[in-house]
Formats: structure tokens, C-alpha cells, sequence
């Protein structure tokens, strides 16, 4: 492109030189000739610069500057198929769409081949699931059926041969090795691709083959060679996106919209693109029915399916009506205070107040206070709020848990409890009047004294004050000596505590 343009810029100075020295011979003006000479050059400079920035942009930068297909952007929001990001004022939705289950028969496994003479007989209908190495081939085919059947792994390349499940003896799903990096051996790796190539190419019974893709990567250099091997033995195949729970919702609906690009220019691809995330189990329903439907067994899973679709497809599309007809409005300049209005639409029945709008639609009054957005400073004093109190409650836990924990504390309640005095008077249980009691006094060990006073409750109703004296025996000793022990009652009288 910089070679062709560079050859028409020199082309061109050379035709105004010419054209140059022919006005200089019939004395013409030479400021009007070096004018049109330099205009000329400086838009051919500007169109070469022009193009050459265009070529110079990233597959990254191509992808960011990719429009969507607003149709594929609502299918993904009816769906929930990948990562959605809310603003701090963005409403979320209070509802979704009840997709009515497709439940497939129970899966078992039925046959292993890791070679081309092991592989069973040719008498049920084949789907087949390909795709490079930790894809997510054997977790989909789990997730389909609902079962256990497929072993899956973290690490890629744990299939090493081509599994065979069947499903209530009606259809098998057929789980592939995959191709690219896996922990095996080389000469284990370089042998699944002939094994692969003749199970493709000899069986009969394969109805389709599921090409199974990562939605954060799409196409990559490993599958286009895989897919000319499928249009070079004339089979018929479809892309899965898989681990659409890993990508963002517009980056999703872009990277379909690419694969779906280049479905269209296969010449033995089924040009509808499968997106799903086993993770959320987001489009199984629909890759359940195509499933179905490839293997000509949609009048026996799917006679009721049709109505039960349109029911919850109608449902969705009320309530999303309802949610854009009472989208929060928003101030307008030059409106008078407490006129409001949204951006598109009245906001219901042509009210143009809130007031108007809560008494015509309580639905919008009800999102209003559930799910409108709140100030920022409401915020913050919540957080500050919440913050200084579990602040406070945490140091007065910790504080009085020290207390509680310390040994003289402990054993002076357990042997209050156990004296016939204080069973008499208070009751058989003794604890403290208050979850986290503040213990008065001293309670240090290094000091060599404990005096500790906190009131106590018996089970009768009976209150009093729970006074404990101690001291240690010598400097370095561990035994201490009791000095008072007892409980005060109300009335003066002293229960004494301590144990002859």
C-alpha cells in the first residue's frame, strides 16, 4: 500500500513540473503554479499518513472500535450469558427470563477407543465435541445430561481417547481428545489426530460435529487448521462459544458476531453460533434443542416445549416493557424544580411529575425505593456509621473477652455455682447480667492480686454482686491464695463462697 502510494506521489510531482515548466514558458504566475504543487503533494502526504496509521492498529484496538449486533446484545440480556457491569446510578433488573427447561435422558458411559478397531457399533445417531485441549468439551457434555459420566480435570489433555456416552439409548454424545497443548506424552499427542481424522471421515452415523471454542480467545491458528480438515472431508460442524462467564457482555456479543463473520464463508458450517458457560448453565437450553433436532428427536423431548417458550417468552417481554416505561427520570435544564421527565418517554401515561408517575404506575413507585440509586453521602455516612459501631462492639468484645477469659474470673463463676448457698438463694444457674459485662478492678497477674467485682443473675430472678479477692503465694508462685469470695445481695446479706 506505502509502495503504491509512494509511486502515484512522485507521479503526480512530476506531472505538476511539467506542468510547471509549460507555465513558465508562456509566462503565467509562478505563485499560482507553486501553489497547486504544494496542495497536491501535501493531500497525497495526508492520505499516506492516513492509511498507514490504519494498518498500524492492534487486533486489539481492531476488536475495541467493532460494533455489536444490538439484537445479540438483548439475546445475551434475556439469557444472562456473560459478565454484566452496573453503574453506581444504573438500575438492575428485578426479574429474568424463566427459560423453560429441556432435560435430556440420563447419560452413562458407554465406550472407549484409542484405536480405530475399538470404536462400537454404528446403530444410534452421533454428536460429536471437539476443540482444542481445556475448552471445556467433558464439562459440557456433563452439564447437557446432568450427570457425572465425564471425567474433567483442570489440567488439559486428561481425554486420551474418544469416550462414548449414550443417552437412554436414543443418541450418543461423542467427547473427542483435544488438540493442542495437554500434559501427555508426544507420541501419545501426535496419535489422537489420526485417530480423530478416521473417526470423522469412516462413521456414518455422525450427524454433527461440535466445535467448541473459548469465547475470551474465539478462532485461534489451532482450530482453523482442524476446521479445513472438517470442510476438506465434507462434514457438517457448528461453533460452541464455551466460558462465556469469563468475558463481558459487549466483548461477548462481539466476539459472536467475528465467529459468526467467518461461520458464514465456511462452506460445511452451520452458520448459527452456540454460546453458552456450563459455570451458570447460561445456553444449555439451547444447545440442548439443537442437539435434539439434529438427532431427529424433537417430537419426543420438545412436543410441549413450544408453547411453554412463548408463555415464559411473553412474561419477560411484559416485565421488560414495564422496566423501560419506568426508567428513572431525570432533570432536564430549564424545567421548573420538580418537573421531571426521561430521556426517551413520558413516564407513564404521559405524567411528567413524580408524583403523577407513583399514582399512575406503583410498579414505578416500588423500583423507585427498592432499586433507585442513592446519594452519595447517604453512603458514605452509612459506611461511617457502620464502621464506628462495629469498631466500638469489636474493642468492647475483645476488651471484656480478656476478662472473661482470664482464670480467676472463670473459676470463681463455676464455683459460685456449684455452692448449696447460692443454689438455695439464686438458683441453680448463675451468669452474668449483661452479654459482655464491664468487670471492675484489677484483674493483672503480674501484679500478684486479683480484685474483681460484676454483678450476677440466678434463674429465680435473684441479683448480686459477685466480689473476688485474691493474692499470689511468693513472687514466682503459681498458687494463689483467696482472700474474700463471696456474693452480695440486694438486702446486704453476704453469701459466702469459698470452699472449706
Amino acid at each position: 500500500m506505502s509502495t503504491c502510494l509512494r509511486t502515484l506521489h512522485a507521479g503526480a510531482t512530476s506531472m505538476v513540473r511539467q506542468r510547471l515548466m509549460h507555465q513558465k514558458a508562456v509566462a503565467a504566475p509562478k505563485k499560482a503554479v507553486y501553489s497547486e504543487l504544494r496542495t497536491l503533494t501535501e493531500s497525497l502526504r495526508d492520505t499516506s499518513n492516513a492509511s498507514s496509521s490504519d494498518e498500524q492498529l492492534s487486533n486489539r484496538q481492531l476488536f475495541a472500535r467493532l460494533q455489536p449486533d444490538p439484537k445479540t446484545i438483548d439475546k445475551l440480556n434475556m439469557l444472562q450469558l456473560g459478565t454484566e457491569k452496573h453503574g453506581r446510578f444504573e438500575r438492575k433488573k428485578w426479574f429474568r427470563y424463566n427459560e423453560p427447561h429441556v432435560k435430556l435422558p440420563h447419560m452413562s458411559f458407554f465406550a472407549g477407543a484409542q484405536k480405530e478397531t475399538s470404536f462400537p457399533p454404528e446403530s444410534l445417531p452421533e454428536v460429536g465435541f471437539v476443540g482444542r485441549s481445556n475448552v471445556g468439551k467433558s464439562t459440557l457434555v456433563n452439564k447437557l445430561c446432568g450427570s457425572t459420566a465425564a471425567r474433567v480435570s483442570d489440567k488439559p489433555g486428561l481425554t486420551q481417547q474418544i469416550n462414548f456416552f449414550t443417552a437412554a439409548s436414543d443418541f450418543h454424545l461423542v467427547d473427542m481428545p483435544g488438540y493442542g497443548f495437554a500434559y501427555a506424552k508426544e507420541e501419545e499427542r501426535q496419535a489422537w489426530k489420526p485417530l480423530i481424522e478416521s473417526y470423522i471421515r469412516n462413521r456414518k452415523t455422525l450427524r454433527r460435529v461440535m466445535v467448541l471454542l473459548d469465547a475470551r480467545h474465539g478462532i485461534k491458528v489451532n482450530d482453523r487448521d482442524f476446521i479445513g480438515l472438517l470442510d476438506r472431508m465434507r462434514v457438517k460442524y457448528q461453533f460452541i462459544l464455551t466460558k462465556c462467564d469469563l468475558v463481558h457482555r459487549i466483548d461477548l456479543a462481539k466476539r459472536h458476531l467475528l465467529v459468526a463473520r467467518e461461520a458464514e464463508n465456511l462452506r460445511n458450517c452451520i452458520p448459527r453460533v452456540m454460546m453458552v458457560s456450563a459455570r451458570d448453565d447460561a445456553g444449555l437450553n439451547e444447545l440442548r434443542k439443537e442437539l435434539l433436532h439434529t438427532c431427529s428427536l424433537g417430537q419426543k423431548y420438545l412436543a410441549d416445549h413450544k408453547k411453554k417458550e412463548v408463555i415464559a417468552l411473553t412474561e419477560y417481554e411484559e416485565q421488560l416493557k414495564i422496566f423501560k416505561d419506568t426508567a428513572r427520570a431525570k432533570k432536564r435544564p430549564g424545567v421548573p424544580c420538580g418537573q421531571y421527565t426521561t430521556s426517551s418517554r413520558p413516564l407513564a401515561d404521559g405524567a411528567q411529575t413524580w408524583e403523577a408517575a407513583n399514582s399512575k404506575n406503583p410498579a414505578f413507585a416500588i423500583e423507585r425505593e427498592l432499586e433507585g440509586p442513592k446519594s452519595r453521602k447517604r453512603e458514605i455516612g452509612l459506611f461511617v456509621a457502620v464502621a464506628a459501631v462495629t469498631w466500638g462492639l469489636g474493642s468492647v468484645i475483645a476488651f471484656n473477652y480478656q476478662r472473661m477469659s482470664s482464670t480467676p474470673v472463670t473459676a470463681a463463676l463455676y464455683t459460685a455455682r456449684h455452692n448449696d448457698e447460692v443454689k438455695r438463694v439464686l438458683g441453680q444457674q448463675l451468669n452474668f447480667t449483661s452479654a459482655f459485662p464491664w468487670i471492675s478492678g484489677d484483674i493483672s497477674h503480674l501484679k500478684g492480686f486479683v480484685e474483681i467485682e460484676f454483678d450476677v443473675v440466678g434463674d429465680k430472678g435473684v441479683t448480686g454482686r459477685l466480689v473476688l479477692k485474691s493474692r499470689r503465694v511468693g513472687n514466682q508462685s503459681g498458687e494463689w491464695k483467696t482472700v474474700e469470695f463471696c456474693i452480695v445481695l440486694p438486702d446486704g446479706r453476704r453469701i459466702d463462697c469459698q470452699q472449706d
